[in-house]
């Protein structure tokens, strides 16, 4: 486990949270909430997580820089409210570029969202953020998928998608036009519809409490060394702290728009989907990780596969926390490494 000061940048003020001696061998960054995929801009490791706040790894110190917390603090789109920025995804454009999709909710109980973007540019320290004019696309009321958690990525032959929702209808995805950052196609139309031939249906939550449709936070890697897209998903309840029951399940596909199938070969659109990580820690051999979420794989520049998620620490009482683990594929899975002590 490689250890360091997490500083916090507060309103002007610094505030140094002190390292936590562990014999585990992730690194783990406290305060942290639906973290999106790490991301490399520039020879640097970035981290985007909700509200939207970022941070760098600083590798001379092995310790997590946070650099800001609010992307519209200067320059708030006409189609935001300014309220609440959820669950963010980080897109790379290019190797100075970077796109950041994020929730904006209006009325979670309604299921009242709109997903937008920013454009992010600049030198590390010193990111700017240009919104942008117009929304991705909104949820209105139940019977659509919930627009939050986006995940955006690029497939094998360079088109941009984006999957979303959580609980109400599944997750979905929808193509992106790579040059707008919008709908494909339509992009003026902004809601779901159950003939809408934009949208695919990806996955179901399958437990006991399928009324609910129990399921978020997706998130698609398109893997750089094989045929494989492995969708990861989450089920059961986020955000009770230590009482919180995520867990993540996993299928792959060789389509960015499925079906995605477990290794049982069912389809996660059914309700199916391999266990990737339990609720209370049992896969990672230790109790202190209650309800991981929100999924991420970086690959560093020496190769490896690294994951990331968000949990409830037993050691924080409760509080979110981000783990990083080196990932393995074997046989075409995805496996966290839990011998691997990690350090970029």
């Amino acid at each position: 486990m490689v250890i360091g000061l997490i500083v916090l940048l507060t309103s002007g003020c610094t505030k140094t949270e002190q390292p936590i001696a562990l014999e585990i061998n992730p690194i783990i960054v406290p305060d942290v909430h639906d973290p999106a995929q790490l991301i490399n801009l520039n020879g640097q490791i970035l981290s985007f997580a909700s509200a939207v706040e970022w941070s760098k790894y600083d590798t001379n110190n092995n310790e997590w820089i946070l650099l800001g917390d609010d992307i519209y603090e200067s320059n708030s789109p006409s189609w935001y409210d300014g309220n609440s920025l959820w669950a963010p995804s980080i897109l790379k454009l290019n190797n100075n570029q970077l796109r950041l999709y994020h929730s904006a909710v209006i009325n979670e109980d309604n299921h009242e969202s709109r997903i937008g973007f920013a454009d992010v540019s600049g030198n590390i320290d010193n990111l700017t953020f240009i919104p942008s004019s117009d929304f991705v696309i909104e949820s209105e009321n139940y019977n659509q998928p919930f627009a939050i958690d986006p995940s955006v990525f690029i497939d094998k032959d360079y088109r941009h998608w984006m999957v979303y929702g959580s609980h109400a209808k599944g997750i979905y995805i929808v193509e992106l036009n790579p040059q707008s950052g919008l709908l494909k196609d339509s992009s003026d139309n902004k809601t779901f519809s159950d003939n809408d031939q934009r949208f695919t249906h990806l996955a179901n939550y399958g437990g006991t409490a399928f009324f609910e449709n129990n399921i978020e936070a997706a998130y698609v890697y398109n893997h750089p060394n094989n045929n494989y897209y492995y969708l990861f998903a989450n089920w059961e309840g986020c955000c009770n702290q230590l009482n919180s029951t995520y867990k993540i399940r996993v299928g792959r596909s060789d389509s960015p728009t499925g079906p995605y199938l477990d290794k049982n070969g069912l389809d996660m659109a059914d309700g199916y989907g391999t266990a990737f990580l339990d609720s209370i820690g049992d896969v990672l051999g230790n109790d202190r990780f209650i309800g991981p979420g929100h999924s991420g794989i970086y690959q560093h520049n020496d190769g490896n596969f690294y994951f990331s998620h968000h949990f409830y620490d037993i050691e924080y009482n409760g509080a979110g926390s981000m783990a990083i683990w080196k990932l393995n594929f074997i046989n075409g899975w995805p496996e966290i490494d839990v011998t691997h002590k990690v350090s970029f």
